[in-house]
């Protein structure tokens, strides 16, 4: 090896090389396209870049070069591809992130065979790694007791008590609750009908607690209530218009926070405690599925496994060999 070889060498030992200029011009040219000819927003955008610019400088590296000519994008396969997906499960990122760097490159490559800058796409038979789903944060029953009980000084207090109730009674979203009118409530036989997602309407059972909540709260709701007020919402803001769920946020997660340590405080707490405490006492999986809206008895079985740990968690409390 010549002399001035050994320094080019020691010059670029330990540095990372750079995508070529070509393809970082691709890359430009496409992010280009996204705006211009997809309408595609600058949020978007910003994390294609990110994302391509990270995969670009990889290949350089995957393929042992310090750059990326037009035969290597003519020839790239689905092996590049998913090294660069081990590297990002390497690197820490979870599957979330590595969807996201995935999409953005199939678009890339579809780009790319489009425009004849590669022979084909390079990513049509590599899955997309499943998102993980989160398991569901409830309260234990003694904490919910202990929210449900606050006693009430003001207007707003009533009203609150009657979320709390009304939210952990029938485990009905935070957008069902706030659209709730007055005359949605069937006091006589304890129903309360809501609309759900896709606008569809489904009538949830109600306990004696949040029918008497309410009807508190109803007796001083008036005081909320100005003349250009919202006269048909059930849940008022202090400037007399129906609640948004932001409002409700803040009012659970206040509460929630002065009893339990939970990792997330907010309403969806509320509805996931709803239905870990039925499958608790025995509910049926398909009930708690038609009392939740859900389309999918698959989206309600998160909360058996939900059940089985609390049994888990009875068993190693109580078992004298456990």
């Amino acid at each position: 090896m010549s002399k001035s070889q050994q320094n080019r060498n020691s010059e670029t030992e330990g540095r990372r090389p750079e995508a070529s200029f070509l393809v970082q011009e691709l890359v430009t040219s496409f992010l280009d396209y996204l705006k211009k000819e997809r309408g595609v927003s600058e949020k978007t955008v910003s994390t294609y870049e990110q994302s391509l610019r990270e995969f670009t400088v990889f290949l350089v590296e995957y393929y042992g070069g310090t750059q990326i000519d037009v035969n290597v994008l003519h020839s790239i396969g689905e092996d590049g591809v998913r090294a660069f997906l081990v590297e990002l499960d390497k690197r820490g990122n979870d599957r979330r992130t590595v969807r996201k760097k995935l999409s953005s490159i199939r678009s890339f490559a579809k780009y790319l065979v489009k425009f004849e800058c590669a022979a084909r796409e390079f990513t049509g038979f590599i899955g997309t790694p499943k998102a993980k789903k989160p398991i569901p944060v409830f309260m234990e029953e003694n904490e919910v007791h202990e929210i449900l009980h606050v006693p009430p000084a003001s207007p707003t207090d009533y009203r609150d008590n009657a979320i709390m109730e009304l939210l952990y009674g029938t485990g009905m979203r935070v957008s069902e609750l706030c659209g709730l009118d007055i005359n949605d409530l069937d006091y006589d036989n304890r129903l309360v009908t809501v609309l759900g997602k896709r606008r569809k309407q489904r009538i949830i059972p109600l306990t004696a607690e949040p029918i008497t909540a309410v009807k508190k709260y109803l007796k001083v709701r008036d005081e909320l209530l100005p003349d250009d007020g919202e006269s048909a919402a059930l849940f008022l803001a202090t400037n007399g218009k129906r609640m948004i769920t932001a409002s409700v946020y803040r009012v659970v997660s206040k509460r929630i926070a002065k009893v339990s340590d939970v990792e997330r405080k907010g309403p969806h707490t509320l509805r996931h405690s709803f239905a870990t405490h039925l499958l608790n006492h025995g509910a049926d999986l398909e009930a708690v599925r038609q009392l939740l809206g859900h389309e999918s008895l698959s989206t309600t079985q998160i909360y058996t496994h939900l059940s089985v740990e609390q049994l888990k968690k009875v068993y190693r409390n109580a078992h004298p060999r456990a």
